[in-house]
């Protein structure tokens, strides 16, 4: 594959290295229909120690299964069950707090969990429960988890957090502004119809690429060997996605199968190019499947992206104390 071209596949199996050793997070990666499944099953047949995140036991241990009787040859010990609801802010944090307990090294997180478009809801603090699920939870626990991950870049360079956005920030009217709760939980016009609904999702992954290029600049700016990435996975025939448009919609015909919208992800995550080629990479939008794509004008704002990460920090501590 040419280095400046990778919109067409790649080959998971002999374009991944061996992973033996390296620590990894998948949050939302409980459905054998999903893209997290398939990221977690694919670092965990490269040899990584997986922690496989749903919202509850029951569903992580079921895919852990499902991973291991498709992979006879996989270590069960590999594989933790990772129970975590990224809208419970205190169940994040206390999650964080147990991984920085029990490991030494983290080398991957891959925050893929997220909410399809809804109407606009809040949870108890007055937060959009699709913002706190698609950014405010995946933000805390990242950052929450850099000590960990920092050191381990010191030892090993090379950590990669990727964060799942998609394409639908673009649709996004420029001129976002992201200093308060209200900013936050900006309805686009409505609580509940098409467009607004759609517009809000997008509004949670214009944060996450915001989030990306932000966390990029820090860890540079630090000097540490960590490469942050937001994606767009493509249009992807998830589970989730089925729901959302319903079982026998014609929309639902050209798009990726599961395994193929892990693909871009998984370069993000694993493949040793955008680690060789970090000056291109670090903070980038990737698209399928690993082309550096072209974000929104907001998208590629350094002052909104300050101004994200302060609100959230400071969000968050209100809610936490």
């Amino acid at each position: 594959m040419a280095p400046d071209k990778m919109d067409t596949k790649w080959d998971i199996i002999a374009e991944i290295p061996d992973l033996t050793g390296k620590v990894a997070i998948i949050t939302g990666a409980n459905s054998p229909q999903g893209i997290g499944y398939h990221i977690a099953h694919q670092l965990a047949n490269k040899g990584a120690k997986l922690y496989v995140g749903a919202r509850s036991m029951e569903k992580s241990q079921y895919a852990i299964n499902h991973m291991l009787q498709a992979t006879p040859s996989l270590v069960s010990q590999r594989l933790v069950p990772l129970a975590m609801d990224l809208n419970d802010f205190q169940q994040v944090l206390n999650t964080a707090k147990e991984i920085l307990s029990r490991e030494e090294r983290l080398d991957v997180i891959v925050n893929n969990a997220t909410r399809m478009s809804m109407p606009l809801h809040k949870d108890r603090h007055g937060i959009s429960v699709s913002f706190g699920t698609n950014f405010l939870g995946p933000f805390l626990f990242t950052t929450e988890l850099l000590p960990l991950l920092k050191k381990t870049a010191r030892v090993v360079p090379g950590v990669r957090i990727v964060n799942i956005s998609s394409r639908v920030h673009l649709a996004l009217p420029t001129g976002a502004q992201l200093k308060s709760l209200d900013d936050i939980n900006r309805n686009f016009g409505s609580e509940n119809d098409y467009q607004s609904n759609r517009l809000r999702y997008g509004y949670s992954k214009l944060a996450m690429v915001l989030f990306s290029k932000e966390l990029q600049r820090r860890v540079d700016e630090e000097g540490l060997p960590i490469l942050a990435t937001s994606i767009h996975p493509g249009g992807v025939r998830t589970d989730g996605v089925t729901r959302y448009f319903g079982v026998g919609n014609s929309r639902l015909n050209n798009l990726l199968m599961p395994l193929d919208g892990a693909l871009t992800p998984l370069f993000a995550a694993a493949h040793p190019l955008p680690w060789s080629q970090k000056e291109r990479y670090g903070g980038a939008y990737l698209t399928p499947f690993g082309e550096i794509g072209e974000t929104s004008e907001d998208g590629r704002n350094e002052h909104l992206g300050k101004d994200l990460w302060d609100t959230s920090t400071r969000v968050l501590s209100d809610v936490l104390t």
